[in-house]
């Protein structure tokens, strides 16, 4: 009888493009055949602007987990057990540039902080901050045993390694530092602007599921011409996967119904966003839908020759209020994520609402707010430096609105079924941040920091942490007590089996954040 080493090379050389899609599959039935848990993930939601403190966090004084919370985080209540919200943490910020390097309290220098956690390189141009480290999403990465990247085992590594999506880029200058994410460890090169090397981010759903999923497709179709015919992927892989079913145990089977499951409903999602708005700005139905580009953001003396070229789409549709491609672009990049997570493709992702920035056009009336300048406008540009309470409170309801779409993408994490029978979310970290925390004048004490994960994960769930035993002053209050931003990285990061003694300037961290792992 053919042993199955032999018969599983022998399928997988078969199978030809459908090959990238399938070994992941394979690999997870058999470590679920040999007791195996499902594989942990780890990924980044961000959106910008900050928030207002007395809506963001419970009114208590202490550590609790009887708490409340208030209106901008309320849409987390449903996922309560599943995350811990931490208050008094403040983002350090550090160059090592000595002169025209300052980026404390800035958009620009708060992602490239708040994700890398080390002295940026220096800064060019107004404010464009050259991030001087790995950020913490690639760190993990590459020296973690089991997310898929290059600190695992070779024969456990995921295709892809990460994934960074953004819905939306555009931002007030065509700089680097407020609309990535994701950065690798910087080169020596001496320029510093070649130096630092950042992992933009894709904002097309379909460009990134083309990379993904597209495998098994004949030469010259793409995915947006394979969903507007109405065919899927599975139909170029009937074949593979017929043999697939002869090979695996009658007790695997349904699992495989799941991953095909799984690749449909993506489609489906992916193919009525053709029609509800997103692709609507697409140039052509054959190809990727692409959103307009345009030179709104971008401005003056700094602006590229012609205007900004960084893509994005806004919360409506002007003529068509009930149109809303910013929230429809957002969700089919989560739902692109957990699919890619759920047939294992990748295990670390990072995803931005906008850049930090942002330029995301809203109405002047939202959610019961309005500008007192009655004109729709992007967040960043309209609460910058404004005490009038009006605007205030229409910032407060877009980062109300920012919350709502990342708790329903949660949920479904929390819903969906992993390989080892629990929920995704249960072997999934998810942080979500912002790079400041006050809104009006980027102030970066006391920075929302909120980290959801189920059973497997090790996380605190249920828990409201206040800080209190550190070195650093607290927002609007004359003690100390607030700790460095990068503790926080260091508590988690022993989750993914990585020790993190310390990140960055003696400044910027002082040990692993104690009560946010159990």
């Amino acid at each position: 009888m053919i042993s199955y080493k032999i018969a599983r090379r022998s399928f997988l050389r078969a199978c030809g493009g459908s090959t990238a899609l399938l070994v992941p599959l394979l690999r997870g039935i058999e470590a679920r055949a040999q007791g195996m848990p499902a594989p942990l993930r780890f990924l980044v939601i961000h959106r910008p602007c900050g928030t207002s403190l007395d809506l963001w966090r419970p009114t208590v004084a202490a550590t609790t987990k009887s708490f409340t919370l208030p209106t901008n985080s309320a849409p987390f209540t449903p996922l309560q057990s599943s995350m811990v919200m931490v208050d008094g943490l403040n983002l350090i910020f550090a160059s090592q540039q000595t002169a025209n390097s300052n980026g404390q309290n800035t958009s620009e220098g708060g992602v490239v902080e708040m994700m890398t956690g080390v002295p940026t390189l220096g800064r060019i141009g107004q404010q464009d901050h050259c991030a001087g480290g790995p950020s913490i999403d690639q760190i993990l990465l590459a020296r973690s045993p089991s997310l898929g990247g290059s600190g695992a085992p070779f024969g456990s590594r995921t295709p892809f390694g990460s994934l960074q999506l953004a819905a939306d880029i555009r931002s007030s200058r065509d700089e680097i530092s407020p609309r990535v994410l994701s950065y690798l460890a910087p080169s020596a090169d001496p320029d510093i602007t070649l130096a630092r090397q950042p992992l933009y981010p894709e904002t097309q759903p379909l460009r990134a599921f083309d990379k993904l999923f597209a495998g098994p497709l004949p030469p010259g179709m793409n995915v947006a011409q394979l969903l507007s015919e109405k065919l899927s992927v599975l139909d170029y892989m009937r074949n593979d996967l017929a043999r697939l079913n002869m090979l695996i145990p009658a007790s695997e089977k349904p699992k495989l119904d799941a991953h095909a499951a799984a690749i449909q409903q993506l489609e489906s999602r992916l193919r009525a966003s053709l029609s509800t708005g997103a692709g609507q700005v697409c140039a052509a139905p054959a190809t990727p839908p692409m959103f307009a580009e345009t030179g709104k953001g971008a401005s003056g003396s700094l602006a590229p020759a012609g205007g900004s070229k960084l893509t994005g789409v806004d919360y409506y549709t002007a003529g068509d209020p009930s149109n809303h491609p910013h929230e429809v672009l957002g969700q089919a990049h989560l739902a692109l994520i957990q699919a890619a997570f759920l047939c294992d493709l990748v295990r670390v992702a990072t995803f931005s609402w906008a850049s930090s920035t942002s330029w995301v056009v809203f109405p002047s009336t939202f959610n019961g707010a309005t500008l007192s300048s009655a004109l729709a406008a992007g967040p960043h540009y309209e609460s910058t430096g404004s005490y009038d309470p009006a605007t205030l409170a229409w910032g407060a309801a877009i980062d109300r609105y920012y919350s709502d779409q990342t708790a329903r993408a949660i949920q479904r994490f929390a819903t969906a079924t992993d390989i080892d029978g629990n929920t995704l979310l249960d072997n999934t970290v998810i942080p979500y941040l912002s790079e400041v925390c006050r809104r009006w004048d980027h102030n970066q004490q006391n920075m929302p920091f909120v980290v959801f994960g189920g059973r497997n994960t090790r996380l605190n769930g249920g828990t409201f942490l206040r800080v209190t035993d550190g070195p650093w002053p607290q927002q609007g209050g004359t003690g100390v007590g607030n700790r460095p931003y990068n503790d926080a990285w260091l508590a988690l990061a022993p989750i993914f089996g990585v020790t993190l003694p310390a990140l960055g300037s003696q400044l910027q961290s002082t040990g692993s954040l104690p009560g946010l792992v159990s």
